[in-house]
């Protein structure tokens, strides 16, 4: 298994919990107040480790640089951030699954509009093929549009495309430069972004102090959720295409049922099974082709 894939295999795993922890905080905090303070505790965290990890003759520093971490700050994370949670507020957790699964479709056709990758009928074959799996997984048939879940529905489907663009239009710079400095200041430029979206929420205060449930999300929202997985997510942007950064989403589902299993002992049903070995074979054929080696400097030199 190459590095890539483990990095993008513990990504899934960390945001396939995350919607939990994310449940529970958007019942203490509003999506936006959330978003704005998740993000500056991550900035925080990755520019305190920064001098750490990465050499200070890689940490560029011009304005070419900084425009191109807002842009990717933009996209990446302020909108990509926003209309996850604004979309997780306003809709049913059934619709909000199901809508997200559409990021690596989104992110194939746009990449192949585009001329970043090459057209493979195995791969479009394999995306097709796992997408048909997670939708018999997150019960396609609880899909419902109405009135009260339409503003939701389209927030969630924003939150595709914008994390499909930032997948296309990244890739390329993050093979030039130091993943962990690049995350930093998408991190810092996000965190502004949203901070200004936050304002009317930010005036109107919180009502009451966090329970211990909602401090502990919200611990594991911020390092798990964003800091390792963004930070994962990019340094495998820079050695695999985007689609198939994005076609690892459709782990999401299957780690939640293998989660359910472990932890409180919820039997899979033959439904599931039949729809997870659906998933891994679009996946298996959607890789296919994929280089199964490349030339990857040693970690500590990437960051």
């Amino acid at each position: 298994m190459s590095p890539a894939v483990l990095a993008l295999l513990v990504v899934q795993v960390l945001f396939g919990l995350n919607y939990v922890a994310s449940k529970v905080i958007l019942d203490y905090l509003p999506p936006l107040y959330w978003g704005a303070l998740r993000m500056w505790c991550a900035a925080i965290v990755m520019f305190i480790v920064t001098p750490l990890v990465v050499p200070k003759n890689r940490r560029t520093l011009d304005a070419r640089f900084l425009r191109t971490c807002l842009l990717f700050g933009f996209f990446g994370v302020a909108l990509n951030q926003a209309f996850f949670l604004l979309g997780l507020h306003y809709t049913t957790p059934a619709n909000s699954s199901i809508l997200n699964t559409m990021t690596p479709i989104v992110t194939l056709v746009i990449a192949l509009l585009a001329g970043k990758e090459v057209f493979s009928r195995l791969k479009v074959l394999g995306v097709v093929v796992a997408f048909g799996g997670v939708l018999v997984l997150r019960r396609i048939e609880d899909f419902s549009l109405t009135s009260d879940t339409f503003k939701g529905d389209i927030f969630t489907l924003l939150n595709c495309l914008s994390l499909a663009l930032f997948f296309i239009l990244s890739r390329d710079f993050l093979k030039k430069h130091s993943t962990f400095w690049v995350t930093s200041w998408m991190f810092l430029f996000g965190a502004v972004l949203l901070t200004f979206a936050a304002v009317p929420d930010f005036l109107s205060g919180v009502a009451r102090s966090p329970t211990q449930t909602e401090v502990f999300a919200m611990l594991y929202n911020v390092i798990a959720a964003t800091v390792i997985t963004y930070f994962l997510n990019s340094w495998a942007l820079a050695r695999v295409h985007s689609s198939s950064v994005a076609l690892f989403i459709y782990l999401q589902p299957v780690i939640s049922i293998l989660f359910g299993w472990v932890v409180i002992h919820e039997e899979p049903t033959l439904r599931m099974l039949l729809a997870v070995l659906t998933i891994f074979s679009g996946l298996s054929l959607a890789l296919w082709q994929n280089p199964r080696s490349q030339n990857m400097p040693p970690l500590a030199e990437e960051l």
